[in-house]
């Protein structure tokens, strides 16, 4: 990579004094630091500032950006996704099941699979996934793909700064896979750890993308404001991991954790299409694309939650006829266990049925 310590030295250039605020204007108009958040009224037509650093311009007038991709956006989108589906899904099931037994339900940090052959319901799946995908995006980050390991010290011991974002997406990786880890421990070893230890490391792992995504924010006017409210949904998250620790027993408040899943899902896709489709509409110098990406968000939120609700709905309809029985989801946090414990893994045939009594993890 070229040498960044070399046009850092002042050192040849020997007077300071009267070159020295200039010279700052212009590293910071060279690298690109100012995200052209100005929409000053300079520009008429509703055309605004933005960073040129950060994109390019085809021989028809269509943008590229200069950084980041389409599949960058869109693997990690599908990804939340299916994992807030699954999270939703799998947490109506027990709900709806607990209901229809009159046992007394509580959320769970992850889920075993609730369909198929005893023991595939038996092994830890969720955190298996989530331990070996983002083992596998820390190998692509670092390394596979790359003509070499993505070293992060220079020779002259300062960082290689083209791949301090290989690393920060690394470091984003490890915080899931430390959070499936603790998930396995406890599946094994379950008194080994505190109750609700699962729980606070998913959420930890969620305060860690907010982190690093929140001190990534950079480009033009509308790039800073996807990502922007990507920080807001990923932090949401981790407050609603927060609020479920205190809140086992609701089903409304357990529905946050995978509905805010699903959304940052859904927006990262929105981004890519945002951002690397080359729609008019979004272009970067134009005010009126970074104006409507509120609105698109906010009915992504709205229609989630309906989905959310008519799948509530639908699967208790299914599994009332499922169980030979009305389930009565209003009553169900009131509804007392009877006392019997059953370990994770373990089942018992509760009124006909093969009822999954696991504990919460």
């Amino acid at each position: 990579m070229a040498d960044h310590a070399g046009h850092g030295d002042h050192g040849g250039h020997g007077d300071h004094g009267g070159h020295g605020t200039e010279m700052g204007v212009d590293m910071k108009m060279d690298t690109g630091m100012d995200t052209g958040m100005d929409m000053g009224g300079g520009g008429g037509g509703g055309h605004m500032a933005m960073d040129h650093a950060s994109i390019g311009r085809n021989p028809d007038g269509s943008y590229y950006y200069t950084h980041g991709a389409f599949l960058g956006h869109i693997v990690p989108g599908m990804f939340f996704i299916i994992w807030g589906t699954w999270w939703l899904v799998a947490l109506f099931d027990h709900f709806l099941t607990t209901a229809a037994f009159k046992h007394q339900f509580r959320t769970k940090s992850w889920y075993r699979v609730f369909f198929g052959p005893v023991w595939l319901r038996r092994i830890p799946l969720e955190p298996l996934i989530k331990v070996i995908l983002p083992t596998f995006g820390i190998l692509g980050e670092l390394w596979l793909g790359h003509p070499s390991w993505r070293t992060l010290i220079a020779p002259d011991g300062k960082f290689v700064v083209d791949n301090i974002n290989d690393w920060q997406h690394s470091t984003m990786y490890l915080a899931f896979v430390l959070s499936g880890v603790v998930d396995m421990i406890g599946h094994y070893s379950p008194h080994s750890t505190p109750e609700g230890t699962s729980l606070a490391f998913v959420s930890l792992a969620f305060l860690v993308q907010g982190v690093l995504l929140v001190f990534h924010l950079k480009g033009p006017a509308i790039e800073v404001m996807v990502h922007l409210i990507l920080v807001l949904v990923i932090f949401a998250t981790f407050i609603s991991c927060v609020f479920e620790g205190f809140n086992r027993g609701q089903v409304l408040v357990g529905s946050l954790r995978p509905l805010l899943t699903l959304l940052q899902g859904v927006w990262w896709v929105q981004t890519a299409f945002i951002m690397f489709v080359s729609d008019p509409a979004y272009d970067p110098e134009y005010m009126g694309g970074t104006m409507m990406v509120p609105a698109v968000f906010v009915v992504h939120m709205m229609w989630l939650c309906v989905a959310g609700v008519v799948l509530l709905g639908v699967m208790s309809r299914v599994y009332s006829k499922r169980f030979g029985r009305e389930i009565d989801v209003q009553s169900v946090e009131s509804v007392s266990g009877n006392g019997v414990g059953v370990k994770n893994g373990e089942y018992r045939p509760v009124g006909g049925g093969l009822a999954d009594l696991e504990l919460s993890h």
